[in-house]
């Protein structure tokens, strides 16, 4: 999968969940650090933003694609902002030139949350190769299954060797 989406390092793990948590785990995420997600996605990625102890800070989806609105992120960013997970839903893509942008100016690290996504492109990048970090799910419900399961790939070495060994403890 990681050289599908042309990353480098693919991390496999025992759910979804669990992929997220471990690339939050990895960039650092902690108690009373926020973390933006959209208010419109299944309750693990908020949840795995919760098991780090840092919050979730809901943005508004846009209502022509149900995605996390990138014009609504900034005014959500404070001083303890570390990170964004946009959700591709139903197989497509978030708008993720404004929301890496944003990431850039703010110094903000971005997970994507690809569970629903796998084949979908933006702009020609498949999804998964346009963040930090991004993570799939292999559950019974989703593209690809084996009923469960899941996945981190990233471009980045010392993440990509930190999620396998927290995954292991």
């Amino acid at each position: 999968l990681s050289g599908y989406c042309r990353m480098e390092y693919g991390v496999g793990t025992f759910n979804g969940t669990v992929a997220l948590h471990l690339a939050l785990l990895a960039l650092g995420i902690k108690k009373g650090d926020e973390v933006i997600v959209p208010n419109l996605t299944y309750v693990a990625t908020a949840n795995s933003v919760l098991y780090t102890c840092a919050k979730p800070v809901l943005v508004d989806s846009d209502p022509r694609t149900w995605n996390i609105d990138p014009d609504k992120i900034i005014k959500k960013i404070t001083k303890r902002t570390k990170a964004i997970i946009p959700v591709h839903l139903y197989g497509h893509p978030c708008d993720m030139e404004p929301i890496m942008e944003i990431a850039e100016k703010y110094n903000l690290k971005v997970i994507e949350d690809a569970a629903e996504a796998i084949g979908a492109e933006y702009k020609g990048k498949k999804i998964g190769s346009l963040s930090d970090i991004s993570c799939f799910s292999f559950y019974g419900n989703k593209i690809i299954t084996t009923g469960e399961g899941g996945m981190c790939v990233t471009n980045n070495e010392e993440l990509a060797e930190k999620m396998r060994f927290l995954k292991n403890q």
